[in-house]
């Protein structure tokens, strides 16, 4: 009598592990409709926010080269806004020209954008030439902002502001230096 058990191929563990390996890897290179919308809507999201403040803002708020706290900054200003974002711009002077600046904001992408560009203007400036930057500066830099964003730029550049106001008192008082 033929034993019919004995004719059907057994899978090793070996080919067991193999054959776990290619769905593994299937199901893994299986794109999610879940995924594809989440890209599709963030592509979207971004095209919008192109269209509406630009690609300096975009660009800025995407790639925060200024933003950080600064551990060894010569005087920090620290502002809210009317929108309850907080600015924060750090001075690390010498022989009164500002050697480096960085910020720090909660705020929106637009608080981001100004930030950057109060530091980076406000870097290898006089105090007298970074006391100079203002809100409309940093309009201009931005290429502009909608209306409902433009104090932003203002916070930047009182911020940057106070940071020096800080500078000017201690240098007076230098006990507090």
């Amino acid at each position: 009598m033929l034993n019919v058990t004995s004719h059907i191929a057994h899978p090793t563990s070996l080919t067991l592990r193999v054959l776990i390996s290619h769905i593994e890897e299937t199901l893994l290179n299986m794109k999610n409709p879940m995924d594809d919308f989440v890209d599709k809507l963030q592509e979207q999201i971004f095209k919008e926010t192109k269209e509406v403040y630009g690609d300096e803002v975009f660009s800025r708020w995407q790639n925060q080269k200024f933003m950080g706290r600064m551990t060894n900054a010569s005087c920090v200003g620290r502002l809210t806004g009317n929108c309850g974002d907080r600015m924060e711009i750090y001075l690390r002077i010498s022989n009164d020209q500002v050697e480096e600046a960085s910020f720090f904001t909660d705020g929106c992408g637009a608080s981001v954008a100004c930030g950057s560009v109060v530091a980076e203007l406000a870097t290898g400036k006089d105090l007298e030439e970074a006391a100079r930057i203002g809100g409309d500066t940093v309009l201009m830099a931005l290429g502009g902002l909608p209306e409902e964003e433009k104090h932003c730029a203002f916070l930047a550049a009182e911020t940057l502001m106070a940071a020096i106001h800080q500078w000017m008192v201690a240098r007076a008082n230098p006990d507090k230096l």
